[in-house]
């Protein structure tokens, strides 16, 4: 397995299982956000969010551990055994962890003595508070890697807000009519930051980018763009969005991870 945070290479270190991940903490890391801010509204439909919330953060544990070449020496509880806030991965692991036990303090609330007498507002905050590490967790992971000059500071917004306009997709295709303005928000700042994020890059860079990532890239762009402007028909518009942002996610990683000669 080749260096992630040393010295540059050419070779793939990440596979399938990988980008799987990062489309997978960003459902998580979101729907924990949304369960989150209906946990502290007391909106009606909080429960079947937070049960989605929790869903997804066991599946995206599962699929971190499964990808692990170490997985059978559980060498990953050294994340919850030390300080190392200088590791996004001891990030990302704190705050799934906390927005599960957050997610399941409040569904298991009615039938647990002790819990229920802790207010609901106080398991909200600290779902609040993780799900927002979750997120930001996988933007920091790729624009702390210098090595790498396709995952740049845009990183850090890219992965938040693809990550926010898959979970409100998600939200407008199961139903829930709130979630339909803050989708078409999301597809523009998403759409922006697509247009955009080339242009940052150095003229080597971006040129690999195009050569290696055009069609998948372009793509997810249509994608987003349409879903953008589909304001007549919602649900069309989550599924085009939803599918964009996924595959957005999927190629700046499995594209972006892969250095040749020069860059």
């Amino acid at each position: 397995m080749t260096e992630f945070y040393s010295l540059p290479n050419t070779g793939e270190f990440w596979h399938w299982t990988n980008a799987l991940h990062f489309v997978l903490v960003g459902l998580a890391g979101g729907m924990a956000l949304l369960a989150a801010i209906l946990t502290l509204r007391q909106h009606p439909e909080r429960n079947r969010y937070l049960w989605l919330a929790a869903l997804l953060i066991v599946l995206d544990l599962f699929v971190l551990w499964a990808e692990s070449p170490a997985r059978w020496r559980f060498s990953h509880v050294w994340l919850f055994l030390g300080l190392h806030p200088s590791a996004p991965i001891w990030w990302g692991a704190w705050g799934l962890a906390l927005s599960l036990v957050a997610t399941l303090a409040v569904v298991l609330k009615p039938w647990v003595g002790f819990l229920r007498r802790i207010p609901e507002q106080l398991p909200g905050l600290l779902l609040l508070l993780g799900s927002l590490v979750a997120l930001a967790y996988p933007g920091f992971a790729l624009a702390v890697n210098t090595t790498r000059p396709l995952w740049n500071s845009m990183m850090l917004f890219l992965f938040p807000i693809t990550a926010l306009l898959m979970v409100l997709a998600v939200a407008l295709l199961l139903g829930s009519e709130w979630a339909r303005r803050w989708e078409s928000w999301a597809a523009v700042l998403s759409l922006g930051l697509l247009v955009a994020y080339p242009f940052t890059l150095p003229e080597a860079a971006r040129t690999h980018l195009l050569h290696e990532g055009l069609l998948g890239y372009a793509l997810a762009g249509l994608l987003i763009a349409v879903a953008a402007l589909l304001f007549r028909n919602p649900r069309w518009a989550a599924a085009l969005g939803l599918a964009g942002a996924v595959g957005l996610r999927w190629v700046l990683v499995m594209v972006g991870q892969f250095q040749s000669p020069g860059l």
